[in-house]
This record gives C-alpha cells, sequence and structure tokens, in this order.
C-alpha cells in the first residue's frame, strides 16, 4: 500500500520484490542451471555495482554501445546502482538472494535494451516484459496496480492498449535473459547485442 501511494519508495519495492517472488527465482535457479551460461553465473557470481564494473570507463564509451547506453540511462534519470547491492534479509537460500540482486542489477541494461526510460508509465510497461521472462507475481502486482495508478487514472491510454503488449511479447520472444553476463558486451554495439539476444526496442 505504501508503494502504490508513494512508488518513488525504494526500500519497500525491494521488500515487496523478495518476499513475493522466491518461488519464481528458485524456479529461474533450476532453469539457469540447465545451461552453461547459468551455472557459470551462479557459481562465480559477478554482480553489476561500483565495486565490480567500472562506471567511469562506461562513461567512456559511445551511447551507442550497451555500456554506453546502460550508464547513461542512470546517469539521465538520477540512478545509483549501489542501491541494489543491498542483502535481501528475507531470503535464506543463498542462490534466490544471489540472482534476486543480479535481477535488480540487470532492470536498468533490460531498461537501455528495450529503449524505456524511467517513468512511472515506463516501469509498469517493462514490467511485461519481465513477467514475460521471469513470471514474478511482483510484476503482475505492478502491472495491475501500477497501471490503474499511471495509465489509466493518468489517462495514458496507448500505452496501457499498445506498450503493454508489445512489452509483453518482447519478453516473450526474447532470450533468457537471466543467463547473460552483460559485462562481457559492455564494449559493444547496442543493436549487436539485441539482435544476439532477440530484444526489440520500443518506446511506451
Amino acid at each position: 500500500m505504501r508503494v502504490l501511494q508513494d512508488s518513488t519508495r525504494t526500500e519497500d519495492l525491494l521488500i515487496a520484490e523478495q518476499t513475493t517472488s522466491q518461488a519464481a527465482f528458485r524456479q529461474a535457479v533450476r532453469r539457469m542451471r540447465q545451461s552453461d551460461a547459468g551455472r557459470a553465473l551462479l557459481a562465480e557470481r559477478p554482480e553489476i555495482i561500483p565495486s565490480q564494473v567500472d562506471y567511469a570507463a562506461l562513461r567512456q564509451l559511445p551511447i551507442e554501445t550497451l555500456g554506453g547506453a546502460y550508464v547513461r540511462h542512470l546517469d539521465r534519470n538520477g540512478l545509483s546502482p549501489d542501491v541494489f547491492a543491498a542483502p535481501n534479509p528475507y531470503v535464506s537460500d543463498p542462490d534466490v538472494d544471489y540472482l534476486l540482486r543480479r535481477y535488480r542489477q540487470s532492470h536498468d541494461v533490460w531498461h537501455a535494451l528495450t529503449s524505456l526510460g524511467a517513468q512511472p508509465h515506463e516501469e509498469v510497461v517493462i514490467h511485461a516484459f519481465t513477467f514475460a521472462q521471469l513470471h514474478l507475481p511482483y510484476s503482475v502486482l505492478i502491472v495491475a496496480l501500477g497501471g490503474i495508478k499511471h495509465l489509466v487514472l493518468e489517462g495514458r491510454w496507448a500505452t496501457l492498449s499498445h506498450s503493454l503488449a508489445l512489452s509483453y511479447v518482447a519478453g516473450r520472444r526474447a532470450a533468457y535473459l537471466l543467463n547473460v553476463r552483460w559485462e562481457d558486451h559492455w564494449a559493444e554495439p547496442i543493436a549487436a547485442v539485441r539482435h544476439r539476444y532477440g530484444i526489440v526496442p520500443f518506446r511506451a
């Protein structure tokens, strides 16, 4: 209820996410263990946080690269990757704990790949993409309840009728993105990364 009243409450968003999505992330762990890339991520546990990623170097990359587009998304919207390094006090499974953090840290990479900004209605739209990928109950809550607040009550009828469907279809058609080590692709053209993983950019 607090998140519905104020969708900028990051701490409440994280609590809601970790208390509703653990079963879905246990399924994600099982799926990742079926591929070499997924097993490597679970074993090595890389994180997209300042202690492991050189954000100054990313800012030197052209905007047409994945790393350049990602870091400009953060800077343009006043976002800090430090927030997503926080532990999950309501999660006891170490694999689920890691994967929750990894998903959160990848969330803004997904924003760059889909060309969605960070306005509240765009966050609703990207959760349709996320639901198609991961089937998170949290994403259902965001689309349903956030959709009422940011799409219906704000009169964003085109977004409600068109962009949510585009986002869901894009998520279904894309490769399974939790298996991707984005750190290996920072310097690549973002168009090439989209092509490799079947991601179609769009705008809400």
